[in-house]
């Protein structure tokens, strides 16, 4: 019965591995590996059903932003288009029992990524996709910012006008693990390392219940696994780390700060290799940190800057505000990323543009190192950070100049960046190359 069992397993496992039509023995491809803040997520309470509709558009009704976004995908000026992609920036509907619809992602593959934008570009088609749950917009029946009233869109594990309304999704050419993704949801900033009661902008300690409700991430962070075509497994690790009230620039508010400095503790404690992060709990009750058996690849929004002057630049949206760095550097230095010795995140391997060196110039920032920006703000916060094991190929950020191939997606016609025609971030990608190693 035994040797029964060991040979029905054995089977499953070949026919699982035969069921990618790309499989074959040693996969040595490259994969590029994106992120990209799409600002999907709007700030009302209809912001899903405006979502769906848009998403629904076919042909000459499709929304020009969102055709836009789906337009700098499918472009090839950077020789490829993203095997694997986080959307950050992106609603969803969550159902009481945690599940996120994944209605409007599944329509904006249909409708955008797999129709080419133009007759220069080409459709993009994924074959696996994972809507993350998130914390946004679900109410806690506390008064979390001290205002003295009990409502969204403030009330709640994350900002948000209603639950859904900041998530991520991810699309991808390889098989996903979703059933065993890892997810962190309920996790208390409480219980994260070092973690302090927040003081609130009126001076007073944050109410007790509030603080004890509180998940330390406002939306989630997942652990999810991607099958190579030869078996191989690498982790993606993925979270947007959000700010929270965009229209009073809120995370410059000291609690959100210190939030979101607890959740770059938490994930820099997820992937360390001394066991720092042995004291975390998923949603599943499964403890510990990354499986650090194998590579990973961490991706997403973490609404941080390494620069230590860390003052965003002034915009018509948003005033000068500053970052605290020193959480982020804990992150970037971890030994387990590439860039743990400063190679990665200051050379030319540094996801980069110039674009951004142009944008710069018209602020008038004094950043250490612009070309890195992936926001008008001014700042790099979108990342795709890799394990040291993994062989970088190319890097960059989507950010044309003027006049180069694709800059009418981003600049209006005086010549101006206008986040109305796609997105107020930029897509960042790096490639690994499977064939070789560090």
């Amino acid at each position: 019965m035994q040797f029964k069992t060991l040979g029905l397993a054995l089977c499953a496992l070949l026919l699982s591995a035969c069921s990618d039509s790309s499989s074959n023995k040693n996969f040595t491809g490259t994969v590029r590996f994106a992120t990209f803040h799409v600002d999907m997520a709007y700030d009302n309470s209809q912001g899903y059903f405006t979502l769906l509709e848009q998403t629904s558009a076919t042909g000459s009704d499709q929304d020009p932003r969102l055709a836009n976004l789906a337009a700098i995908i499918q472009q090839t000026y950077q020789e490829r288009q993203p095997d694997v992609l986080l959307l950050t920036g992106f609603s969803t509907s969550v159902t009481e029992g945690g599940v996120a619809d994944d209605t409007a992602a599944a329509r904006f593959q249909q409708n955008y990524l797999a129709q080419p934008q133009r007759p220069d570009l080409q459709g993009l088609t994924f074959g696996h996709r994972y809507v993350a749950s998130t914390n946004s917009g679900q109410f806690i029946p506390h008064d979390v910012n001290g205002d003295g009233k009990l409502a969204l869109p403030e009330d709640a594990q994350g900002y948000g006008h209603f639950h859904g309304q900041n998530s991520f999704v991810l699309l991808s050419k390889y098989a996903l693990d979703a059933d065993q993704a890892r997810t962190f949801r309920q996790f208390k900033w409480s219980e994260v390392t070092g973690a302090s009661k927040p003081m609130l902008d009126n001076g007073e300690e944050m109410d007790q219940g509030a603080w004890e409700a509180l998940s330390v991430m406002d939306t989630n962070f997942v652990d999810i696994a991607m099958r190579l075509p030869d078996g191989r497994q690498i982790s993606l690790l993925l979270t947007q780390l959000t700010d929270q009230q965009p229209e009073e620039n809120a995370l410059r508010s000291g609690w959100l700060q210190q939030r979101n400095g607890a959740q770059l503790d938490f994930i820099g404690d997820y992937i360390s290799d001394r066991q720092d992060g042995d004291y975390l709990v998923d949603d599943a009750g499964r403890r510990g940190g990354a499986n650090l058996s194998r590579p990973f690849v961490l991706m997403g929004n973490l609404y941080n800057d390494e620069d230590p002057f860390r003052l965003t630049v002034s915009t018509p949206w948003a005033d000068t505000y500053e970052i605290n760095s020193s959480a982020i550097r804990k992150v970037l230095s971890d030994s387990y990323l590439l860039g743990s010795n400063g190679r990665f995140n200051t050379d030319s391997l540094t996801p980069a543009s110039f674009g951004a060196e142009e944008y710069n110039m018209s602020v008038g920032s004094s950043h250490i190192h612009p070309r890195v920006w992936n926001s008008l703000s001014g700042m790099r916060f979108s990342y795709v950070l890799p394990h040291k094991d993994l062989f970088i190929g190319d890097s960059g950020v989507f950010w044309p100049a003027i006049g180069e191939e694709g800059f009418e997606w981003l600049y209006n016609a005086e010549g101006e960046s206008d986040p109305s025609l796609s997105s107020h971030e930029r897509m960042t990608w790096v490639d690994v190359n499977f064939g070789r190693s560090n």
